[in-house]
């Protein structure tokens, strides 16, 4: 999953540095920050404690759980733009952040309780595979993901059919050009990992946990560079039209004298 998110990393280099990295600082750029290099983070450590079951495998855990949380937040963020920064939305948004975000603490202080009685009995990976506490956790966290992403993407989906029910090319475009798609490709992880979750063995939902942290940070990041990519775009398409107008309007004004006095 590492070498998925550094490749990645190298095919948006130069996106990243001219809409990220050059762009003022918003809350945005912070959150794109923070997935983008958090979840790496997340996989250099990662690859010096695959095996063991301690407590830097639990920050692990926690850290991955937050940088999802704030992937999270950008969809709420996207989502809450296109709705043209509904002050409705923005407060159902917030409580229902903070209500699965509540739920998700209260769920890992949980979890983090159980994992520690495991790491003092036993300190290699066994640990994570013989507790049904920690599974049943795990359920409840990934669910919890599962309910607020879902009701993001139908929300975003709303939206973009209401506005153009009777254009079918008008909704192709506006799924591509407003980022849509990446909602709905996120979407199956988190039900594949609820449903591996719900029908596996204790302990090997905690494989999903990387793959699902990647494709979160993967997508979204590319829906960030995507939608300014393509505002950039159609401000250099405005700014074209508009010079257009401009020199068309100076030629217009222009007043030729012809005069007898003034012809050759």
């Amino acid at each position: 999953m590492l070498l998925h998110l550094l490749y990645d990393s190298l095919l948006q280099i130069e996106g990243e540095y001219r809409y990220i990295w050059t762009s003022r600082w918003t809350l945005i750029k912070c959150l794109y920050l923070w997935t983008r290099y958090a979840a790496i983070l997340n996989g250099l450590i990662s690859l010096a404690n695959s095996t063991t079951c301690n407590k830097i495998a639990t920050f692990l855990t926690v850290f991955g759980g937050l940088t999802i949380s704030v992937t999270t937040m950008i969809l709420m963020v996207r989502t809450y733009t296109l709705y043209e920064r509904s002050k409705k939305l923005l407060l159902f948004f917030f409580a229902l952040w903070f209500g699965v975000g509540g739920f998700m603490f209260w769920a890992v202080t949980k979890w983090i309780g159980v994992g520690n009685s495991s790491i003092a009995a036993n300190s290699n990976f066994e640990c994570w595979t013989t507790q049904d506490g920690l599974h049943s956790i795990g359920f409840l966290c990934y669910l919890s993901l599962l309910i607020g992403e879902s009701v993001i993407v139908l929300l975003t989906l709303g939206i973009v059919i209401r506005r153009f029910s009777r254009d079918m090319n008008g909704l192709l475009q506006s799924l591509y050009r407003d980022g849509v798609w990446f909602y709905i490709a996120i979407l199956p992880f988190t039900v594949a990992t609820v449903a591996i979750t719900l029908s596996s063995r204790p302990g090997l939902s905690k494989l999903l946990d990387s793959p699902l942290l990647t494709m979160h940070a993967l997508l979204v990041c590319r829906m960030i560079i995507h939608a300014r990519e393509i505002a950039a775009e159609e401000d250099r398409r405005a700014s074209a039209v508009n010079r257009i107008f401009r020199e068309r309007k100076m030629t217009s004004n222009v007043v030729v004298d012809i005069s007898p006095d003034n012809q050759v």
